[in-house]
């Protein structure tokens, strides 16, 4: 059986081919269509379906299961604590647990949940819930393009199988978790790894090997090239292949020449708005879990900028 999990960018389509072997899995390829940057939306649309549509007919659909994913934008993820673990019982529960939380009507939203740990008798969960016009926009794609979706996941928990254990039951605790406010919390160790894409970037926050927490921030490498699209006043297509190609921050700007600290300055500044947003996300992870972030991780195609990471 193979799967293939698709994620449709706003830059470009990322396809990865998983082989289930007598030893476990095994990603056997990967493959990656380029959007084109100067169409409109609908365009765009057309231009994904119609790759789809070629992409997936070399594929048995009776032996390979078509896994697609769903913007983190558009999924809400909270962190929430069950004095029960059973998944029947949670799932049941969700919309009543979730409806002061969510942004949006849980009349129309579709739930799901994901077990971090059990902890006594209850458990703590990632609780999630996305509108219903986004999975069926989702699914009338898939339609288009000739593939009938055996999962439709969200990006950020999907993201986290990278890092997680996921074929192992979750942690179990024998203690439960203290309910009450005026408790004050265990002090919760963190690493975040942000996946800087085109449009946005994922914040993804892990306790050991499980995803506790899910942000996406509303920046990618596209404000940058329209920084220096405005900055040299060059067309943006031209802008974004310089950012692939030449991208870099000065930590140090002695010897350095003045084109060179403009260009720097140029994305640095760019990039100190999504550092802004960051901290508040930093703020937020530690005010809900009483958090201490040890480290930080970088990822995705803006992550190749030289001297980011400082």
């Amino acid at each position: 059986m193979k799967s293939l999990g698709i994620d449709i960018g706003s830059s470009s389509i990322k396809i990865v081919e998983v082989q289930n072997t007598s030893k476990g899995f095994q990603v056997s390829q990967f493959f990656e269509h380029q959007l084109r940057t100067n169409t409109n939306a609908s365009d765009q649309d057309l231009e994904v379906i119609e790759y789809l549509r070629d992409f997936c007919a070399k594929y048995d659909a009776a032996s390979t299961r078509f896994i697609i994913g769903l913007r983190q934008d558009r999924v809400a993820i909270r962190n929430k604590f069950f004095p029960f673990n059973d998944r029947i019982k949670i799932s049941k529960s969700l919309p009543f647990e979730l409806e002061e939380d969510l942004p949006f009507s849980s009349d129309n939203a579709i739930f799901d949940a994901k077990i971090i740990r059990t902890m006594g008798g209850g458990a703590e969960v990632l609780a999630c819930a996305a509108p219903k016009h986004h999975v069926q926009t989702c699914l009338q794609r898939a339609q288009d393009a000739g593939i009938e979706p055996f999962l439709i996941s969200a990006e950020g928990t999907a993201f986290a199988n990278v890092f997680e254990r996921w074929n192992d039951a979750p942690p179990a605790f024998a203690s439960p978790a203290p309910l009450f406010d005026d408790v004050e919390k265990p002090v919760r160790h963190v690493q975040l790894i942000l996946n800087i894409g085109h449009t946005r970037t994922l914040v993804s926050a892990f306790e050991g090997h499980s995803l506790i927490g899910v942000r996406s921030l509303l920046w990618g490498g596209k404000n940058i090239a329209e920084a220096i699209a405005k900055k040299y006043e060059i067309p943006y297509h031209e802008a974004l292949k310089e950012l692939k190609t030449k991208a870099f921050i000065l930590t140090n700007k002695q010897g350095a020449t003045f084109d060179q600290v403009t260009f720097s300055e140029t994305i640095g500044k760019s990039v100190r708005e999504m550092a802004r947003d960051l901290q508040l996300s930093i703020l937020e992870f530690k005010s809900e879990f009483n958090a201490r972030i040890d480290s930080i991780g970088l990822t995705g195609g803006t992550s190749q900028i030289q001297n980011l990471g400082p």
